[in-house]
């Protein structure tokens, strides 16, 4: 059976259960909106008496009925359970249950769709969903302050910080951005946003190049700028907060070029050597002695460069670029 979801006790996740008798609310995802991470999936419920378990269902496929009935989990959650979500790429299709025993008492249903790639648009008519509006933030002062201190937003600690509560998981990659990683989140987030908290303080470029600020004048001496940076979408490529991937790309460099390049990869590059094969894209080692696999990014600067194809190294022709490597 496909899992559904994450779950576990460290990770503070709930169902809120509320004073209507098996009343499940979707609370986040919102009905009708979109995500851009499959990060979490909060359900509202009855208390009196509480569900004992909560099941999944994600277009067409179920998850187990989820036990949220003991004693030890009681004590430690109360009555809250928050799970984390496998949402598929496009429309996602939600039903959330509630049982007691083996009964079911409740259902609720919503359509959120997932977009994962940032060269493509959501459907018209969606709103993109975020979470600290008032209303939401009510549900969980039972247990995280969300009325935060600006000297709290900016406590390094995580066991002291009230954004690590919920967020702390999002860093436990090897590559975090340098704010994310002492926790200066109020850096990047605005504290008092409209009408929900914490959104970026600017879009796109102009809150990146703050500090990289050494960027703009690599992008200003050279001829040539990659669409995604002069329209100021670095987050299509990196991810602000942390990543498996160096240079906190969003995803490995190879399948991140060929997500937006596809026709490369269906056709031989650069040229057949002597024995019919293409150069490779992937799969070895870096020659010119960077440490690195071989990927686009070993050959073509990422940003900006002084030829189209903006080659590595300042070099304006491919012979001159091959001969990094290829002494023949």
């Amino acid at each position: 059976m496909k899992r559904l979801y994450s779950v576990g006790l460290t990770a503070l996740f709930a169902i809120l259960l509320c004073s209507n008798v098996y009343a499940l609310q979707l609370l986040y995802p919102l009905d009708g909106t979109y995500v851009t991470k499959s990060n979490y999936l909060i359900v509202k419920g009855g208390t009196d008496p509480l569900l004992t378990g909560v099941s999944i269902e994600i277009n067409g496929v179920n998850s187990d009925v989820i036990d949220i009935s003991s004693e030890a989990y009681r004590a430690a959650f109360g009555d809250m359970f928050i799970v984390k979500p496998l949402f598929d790429p496009g429309k996602n299709q939600i039903i959330v249950e509630g049982f007691v025993g083996k009964e079911r008492m409740a259902r609720v249903t919503a359509t959120v769709y997932y977009q994962d790639r940032f060269d493509q648009a959501p459907p018209a008519g969606l709103s993109r969903e975020v979470f600290h509006y008032p209303g939401r933030e009510e549900a969980c002062v039972g247990c995280h302050n969300m009325t935060p201190t600006t000297a709290e937003l900016s406590n390094p600690d995580p066991r002291k910080n009230p954004c690590a509560s919920c967020h702390m998981r999002m860093l436990n990659l090897p590559h975090v951005h340098g704010p994310a990683g002492v926790y200066e989140c109020t850096y990047c987030h605005a504290v008092d946003s409209s009408p929900s908290k914490y959104m970026p303080r600017l879009e796109g470029a102009a809150l990146c190049l703050e500090c990289h600020e050494d960027k703009m004048e690599e992008f200003r001496k050279s001829n040539f700028v990659h669409g995604p940076v002069d329209a100021g979408l670095c987050l299509a490529c990196h991810d602000p907060h942390a990543s498996s991937e160096r240079g906190q790309l969003t995803m490995p460099a190879y399948e991140l070029c060929a997500s937006c390049h596809a026709q490369v990869v269906k056709v031989p590059h650069v040229a057949r050597g002597s024995g019919g094969k293409p150069h490779p894209l992937k799969g070895v080692v870096n020659p010119a002695g960077t440490g690195e696999d071989l990927s686009c990014a070993s050959c073509h600067e990422p940003h900006s460069g002084v030829t189209s194809a903006m080659l590595r190294w300042g070099a304006q022709s491919r012979m001159t670029l091959c001969a990094k490597c290829h002494s023949k």
